[in-house]
């Protein structure tokens, strides 16, 4: 977390950073996109699917963080094609007692090659599945990612990688 929260109105603050990826690869004519399975913070622990996306570690960038997020979680190299957008999630401090924004950035990403980095974290990763655009939307977790799927996929077709 940040050391100085940023004040966007009252009671929410803007205090940590995530970066993450929309991966991308083409199976013959079809394109395949990246979702993890985690296991959900909610009350029902339901498992989750969603995009790699982690912290930044101290004086990383985005970039750097976003590709080193979707190698750990996502089990894979990948290179940076465009920025997509950011989504803010608003979390709650129950330490401090008070509401914060997490701002996530995503970039999309075309598929490198398998990897073999080993992954610590206190989120855990249950699966790594590639899946058609359709089938993405169907189980992505959060809207707010559905969104950032479709700009994904816009863009992708704009530049006819």
């Amino acid at each position: 977390m940040a050391t100085n929260p940023v004040k966007i109105k009252d009671g929410l603050f803007y205090d940590e950073r995530s970066a993450g990826g929309i991966v991308f690869r083409r199976d013959n004519k079809n394109i395949l996109w990246l979702l993890i399975k985690t296991i959900g913070k909610n009350k029902y622990r339901k498992n989750i699917y969603k995009f790699p996306k982690g912290h930044l570690l101290a004086n990383e960038f985005l970039k750097t963080a976003a590709l080193r997020e979707v190698e750990e979680e996502g089990r894979i190299k990948a290179k940076i094609i465009a920025k997509i957008g950011s989504n803010n999630y608003v979390l709650s401090d129950k330490i401090q007692r008070r509401k914060i924004v997490k701002r996530v950035t995503f970039f999309l990403m075309q598929y490198l090659e398998p990897s073999n980095l080993r992954y610590f974290d206190k989120e855990i990763v249950l699966g790594r599945e590639w899946l058609t655009y359709d089938e993405a939307c169907a189980r992505l977790a959060y809207d707010s990612e559905k969104i950032l799927l479709k700009k994904a996929k816009s863009k992708l077709e704009s530049l006819k990688i």
